[in-house]
């Protein structure tokens, strides 16, 4: 097997993820950027990150690079509170 061949194979592979993912509207993602969580439900970027640090966050995870707000746990934790 020719491992040019393979590593473009594999740039190319992850190329159409990234684009595919891109396509995809950030309503219908499981995670989504501080910046589309802000978007999405109407609370400042400041405020969601302050709620990430908090030691009962459940709701983040990490890329190793960016951080994201799985949607799901963020409005059960929304949903559990009177006031955030």
């Amino acid at each position: 097997m020719n491992v040019d061949f393979a590593d473009e194979e594999m740039i190319a592979y992850r190329e159409s993820l990234i684009e595919k993912k891109k396509e995809q509207p950030f309503w219908k993602k499981k995670c989504l950027s501080v910046n589309e969580t802000a978007a999405y439900t109407g609370i400042g970027r400041g405020k969601i990150r302050e709620l990430m640090k908090r030691k009962d966050c459940n709701f983040m995870t990490t890329d190793g690079y960016q951080v994201y707000v799985i949607i799901g746990k963020f409005v059960e934790f929304l949903n559990s509170r009177n006031e955030i």
